[in-house]
């Protein structure tokens, strides 16, 4: 019985090919378990403190100045622009941990709705939409350190699960969200514009450049009404974006086990045939390749959706075995006449 509802990527595939894979595969997981450490994201101290000011009648632009130049990752810091702060200083405690709330819901409703339908049994319905939960759960963790990443992630998500050939307007206005919160989601734009053209899109790709024009203005805007201000001649360096993703999908699992997960998620939205699959790996790679350009960290843009891919890897790794263990011959019948 089949375990996804439309064949896989790898079906096939011949069966030396299956073989090289599956050992490049278990490679790859020691070598991850062994080499690949995990690393908490920095928490945004300048944001609380700002969010502070605010709720005193201070303005954004002048704290942030005067914070900047003691705050010892003020490359990142200096990033984010006042979205989020003003939200946060302008609502009470109760209504911003709803707001959070309610994104999270509406995640986990049109996620567990567009990923249930990917697997054929209702088990493995059942195990993607529990993965899409701990995912959930994960993004709620980084909250609490960096709400500007976890905001990020968070309409990241809802962007990539939302967006249909029906609704790309929808998408698009989430992935601008989640850019003028934070602009490291500019990468969530930009990767899903570039797979609309790739698919032979004609409009689609112009509804994402236009999203990315708007979010890319409004940085540049924020960049300059912050201005030239002094900062640490030496920034703090966080961890690798690798391991912070690491850390961030896999909250409280040693590195040992979080790093092959996080490789066999990987594998599994690589070799699902929805064209989902293709969006998240490509928000997955963009994400942690272009982490601390501009000081923007886009490493844990996928987050959410990076536990929902273990549930995909059992059918990659049953058509592999499968074309690996495969023994049949052709026999060849000479029929004399």
């Amino acid at each position: 019985m089949r375990w996804l509802l439309t064949p896989d990527r790898l079906v096939g595939i011949g069966r030396g090919a299956a073989r090289a894979v599956l050992a490049g595969l278990a490679v790859a997981i020691i070598a991850a378990a062994a080499f690949i450490p995990a690393a908490s994201t920095p928490p945004e101290f300048l944001h609380d403190a700002i969010v502070a000011t605010l709720r005193h009648g201070g303005d954004y632009y002048d704290a942030a100045r005067d914070l900047l130049r003691t705050e010892p990752d003020a490359r990142a810091a200096r990033a984010l622009p006042s979205t989020l702060a003003v939200v946060a200083a302008a609502l009470p405690a109760w209504a911003l941990t709803a707001l959070i709330a309610a994104g999270l819901t509406i995640l986990l409703w049109t996620g567990g709705l567009r990923l249930g339908a990917m697997l054929a049994r209702s088990a493995g319905a059942l195990l993607i939409v529990s993965l899409l939960a701990f995912g959930i759960v994960a993004t709620a963790a980084l909250w609490l350190a960096a709400p500007h990443a976890a905001a990020a992630a968070l309409l990241s998500a809802i962007a990539l699960v939302a967006r249909s050939r029906s609704s790309v307007a929808t998408a698009v206005a989430a992935a601008c969200a989640a850019a003028l919160i934070d602009p490291a989601a500019l990468v969530t734009l930009g990767a899903m514009g570039a797979l609309a053209l790739l698919d032979g899109h004609r409009r689609e790709p112009f509804v994402w450049l236009g999203g990315l024009g708007v979010a890319a203005v409004a940085f540049a805007l924020h960049l300059h009404a912050l201005g030239a201000t002094p900062t640490p001649a030496t920034p703090l360096v966080p961890g690798g974006a690798m391991a912070r993703l690491i850390g961030a999908s896999f909250p409280d699992v040693p590195a040992v086990v979080a790093a092959p997960l996080l490789l066999l998620a990987v594998l599994g939205w690589a070799t699902v045939a929805d064209p989902l699959g293709p969006r998240v790996l490509a928000l997955l790679v963009a994400g942690v390749a272009l982490d601390g350009v501009l000081g923007l960290r886009s490493a844990t843009l996928a987050l959410a959706l990076i536990a929902p891919g273990l549930a995909l890897a059992p059918g990659a790794l049953l058509t592999l075995a499968r074309n690996a263990l495969d023994r049949r011959r052709i026999t060849v019948t000479r029929v004399m006449r």
